[in-house]
């Protein structure tokens, strides 16, 4: 574990040893690098805005920036930033070589700035010494450093080892299932935070807050609307939910969100009488007491309790004491024994006997008593 390096140690600073690279130029090269890589204020500028300061063209201003980096002691700068560099290796060994750019800079940054955010000048030194290398974003990844002793070409070929594995699979697998297979099948020496980078990397693979980890089109990690994330959520909680309290859990995240691969479905934020109205509409779901839902395949049928106890008669074929009404309507109903009991006092529909059971008055009736 690496730890956070004191701010007060300031020739750690990357934009401490950022500045200290270029601080030979002239002043113009300085002032265009500073505006170019955001080394003062955390704010890159584009090569036509840096132009436009400078009244030439982005052209010019790229041939001035190449002239620039050519001029810059490299060796000095290694030297002078050994500390920054000798942990950030370190970080991306610790990943098997490689670690998607957004994670890999926070992580740096952390350690050297702590809360102070400055990607800039980490991103800037990183550049200057060629053991990091940055590879850029595709259809298939996101943009990702790597150390230049391990292979871009293998670290993507495992990366699509484990997207094949997951199509073939079609379903979603904990990271301790994905973790145990890619032992077998990729490697037996690789290390969790390896896998952890692989799936970082890749473009096509995301997590539902349940650390569930499958393609970014599947249904299950990434679900379309609210309802569908309300499926998931239930399914995974197996228990009924209040509308408000589902609402409540898809907004705040009260899951297993641990990773930076969630799925961006997750995130969006959902108003609680939306929840309500989506799944009142939607079959898959079951109004089973005051705004408290539970899912129809856990054998919850809708309808008023009246409804339930019908069917219960119904399915049975016999008369059913008190008791086992009350039972078997509270498997599919959140209610009370009073309320139950009430309903069973409409004589429209039910039909107490000697011996104290229930059964359908005649137009329900399917069965002789």
């Amino acid at each position: 574990m690496i730890k956070n390096i004191s701010q007060k140690n300031f020739k750690n600073n990357p934009q401490f040893l950022a500045l200290e690279a270029i601080s030979n130029l002239n002043p113009r090269s300085q002032d265009i690098l500073k505006k170019r890589y955001g080394l003062v204020d955390d704010k890159p500028k584009t090569l036509e805005a840096v132009g436009k300061d400078y009244k030439v063209t982005r052209e010019r201003i790229r041939q001035i920036i190449e002239a620039a980096l050519k001029s810059i002691d490299k060796t000095s700068v290694l030297e002078a930033g050994a500390g920054f560099f000798d942990i950030s290796e370190k970080i991306l060994k610790e990943n098997g070589g490689a670690e998607e750019e957004e994670e890999f800079l926070k992580r740096i940054n952390l350690i050297f700035n702590g809360e102070n955010k400055n990607y800039s000048s980490i991103k800037f030194l990183l550049f200057l010494n060629q053991k990091f290398i940055l590879e850029e974003e595709t259809a298939d990844n996101y943009s990702f450093w790597r150390l230049s002793e391990f292979s871009k070409d293998k670290i993507l070929k495992n990366i699509k080892t484990i997207e094949k594995y997951l199509s073939q699979k079609k379903t979603p697998l904990i990271f301790n299932d994905l973790f145990s297979w890619s032992k077998i099948n990729i490697s037996k020496n690789i290390k969790q935070e390896e896998l952890r980078a692989y799936l970082r990397i890749s473009n096509k693979i995301r997590m539902n807050p349940f650390g569930e980890f499958g393609l970014f089109n599947w249904n299950e990690i990434d679900p379309s609307g609210a309802k569908d994330r309300a499926y998931l959520l239930m399914k995974h909680q197996n228990k009924p939910l209040h509308f408000s309290e589902i609402a409540l859990m898809l907004n705040e995240n009260k899951l297993n969100s641990s990773q930076c691969v969630l799925a961006r479905s997750w995130q969006k934020k959902v108003c609680t009488q939306t929840v309500h109205n989506e799944l009142i509409k939607d079959p898959r779901f079951v109004l089973i007491g005051r705004g408290i839902y539970a899912l129809k395949e856990w054998g919850y049928e809708p309808g008023k309790i009246i409804d339930v106890i019908i069917d219960i008669l119904k399915k049975a074929g016999e008369p059913l004491s008190q008791e086992e009404i009350i039972r078997e309507t509270k498997k599919r109903r959140i209610a009370k024994d009073n309320t139950i009991i009430l309903n069973l006092h409409n004589k429209k529909y039910f039909k107490k006997l000697p011996n104290k059971s229930y059964t359908l008055v005649k137009s329900y009736k399917i069965f002789e008593v």
